[in-house]
């Protein structure tokens, strides 16, 4: 992002927010290829030219619409990485706030968006997933390379260990958001899921030293 519009959005973050609310609104509606710059000036109350001085080119609204999205719920996501208590509590907490985040409205809504255009508009994958889904897995193994660092976790790729994490707490959860499924996705059934994903996944990542217990016995 150029200086200049790094400068605009520091004097302008009301009209900033109201141009990706409408770019946001625009791709539900006609999707990415049919969401044009004029229609979110439009819908945002400001002029093209305006709009181009924050954004300049649809592939960076976009961008813009998944950070903001992401950035959203950091507070409560990121929250997983912080206390004292075992890390089989840390990380039951960072599996809940990540599927809370996951199935959100707003993220199931721009994941199909990206799997209905990804294939028309090529620049559309690359830019969502550099800007989500890519982001959230640094951090998170970011988070796993400090536990084992610390001996709380068994030394592996904090990569891998972050996607397996991933693939453990959220199973066909997310799958079942998108494609409109309601059946499976009560409170309890989705604790549930991420319960055993937690429990699989320190099973698997207990130091050496720790016992089987698992995360059963933790209060929800």
């Amino acid at each position: 992002m150029s200086a200049g519009r790094v400068a605009a959005q520091a004097t302008g973050p009301d009209k900033v927010q109201r141009i990706i609310a409408a770019a946001r609104a625009a791709f539900a509606e006609h999707g990415y290829a049919g969401a044009s710059m004029d229609a979110v000036a439009h819908r945002a109350l400001v002029s093209k030219a305006t709009l181009y001085v924050y954004f300049e080119s649809k592939q960076e609204l976009f961008a813009a619409v998944i950070l903001e999205e992401r950035d959203r719920y950091a507070a409560s996501f990121l929250a997983g990485e912080q206390g004292r208590e075992p890390v089989p509590a840390r990380l039951l907490r960072f599996g809940r706030a990540l599927v809370q985040f996951l199935l959100s409205p707003d993220i199931v809504a721009s994941c199909r968006l990206v799997m209905a255009e990804a294939s028309r508009v090529p620049e559309l994958g690359p830019a969502f997933y550099g800007n989500g889904p890519a982001r959230l897995l640094d951090r998170l193994a970011q988070f796993m390379t400090r536990a084992m660092a610390a001996g709380q976790l068994r030394k592996a790729d904090p990569r891998v260990v972050a996607e397996q994490f991933i693939d453990l707490v959220r199973g066909d959860l997310q799958l079942r958001a998108l494609l409109g499924l309601r059946d499976g996705l009560a409170p309890r059934q989705i604790d549930a899921v991420i319960r055993r994903g937690v429990d699989t996944f320190y099973r698997a990542y207990r130091p050496e030293r720790s016992g089987l217990r698992g995360v059963s016995g933790i209060q929800p």
